[in-house]
């Protein structure tokens, strides 16, 4: 396994996690609005018989439906608070690599490496310096998110 082209990935997926969290919110919802009661009932003490409900077939299939996605909710958080924490230690030790990874693959990831190099105050022709850089937060990335097995690979 390439734990370097792994990590690019992992860096790539992690924006696109909120929209998935917001999406898995929203399906969760609708299946909630969706089984709500459509009219109040009450009991009627008119009759005489026993009154009860049972749950439908579809009902137990969106209760396991809504703990499916909350689970989904739940994995998701995760993996976004290992990344969010991960990028706040790489900050801690050096500045540059944090703001290149969230720059690169977080927040303006159709920016050129030129851009990237003039956003961190690099001059634009410093293609090989930001390259450095790239490689080298790709690497400190990759240890921290894999362990040993990433510092294998770098």
């Amino acid at each position: 396994m390439n734990y370097i082209k792994e990590s690019e990935e992992i860096l790539k997926n992690h924006r696109k996690l909120n929209t998935s969290l917001n999406n898995l919110y929203n399906r969760r919802n609708k299946i909630i609005k969706s089984g709500f009661p459509r009219e109040l009932m009450g009991i009627s003490y008119d009759k005489p018989e026993v009154q009860h409900t049972d749950y439908s077939e579809s009902t137990l299939n969106e209760i396991c439906e809504i703990m499916e996605i909350n689970a989904q909710i739940s994995e998701t958080k995760e993996e976004m608070q290992l990344v969010n924490d991960i990028l706040e230690q790489i900050k801690k030790e050096d500045d540059i690599l944090e703001k290149f990874i969230r720059l690169k693959y977080i927040t303006d990831y159709k920016k050129s490496m030129r851009e990237i190099a003039r956003k961190l105050n690099y001059s634009e022709n410093s293609n090989h310096t930001i390259y450095e850089i790239k490689n080298k937060a790709l690497k400190e990335f990759t240890i921290l998110y894999f362990g040993v097995r990433g510092i294998k690979n770098t």
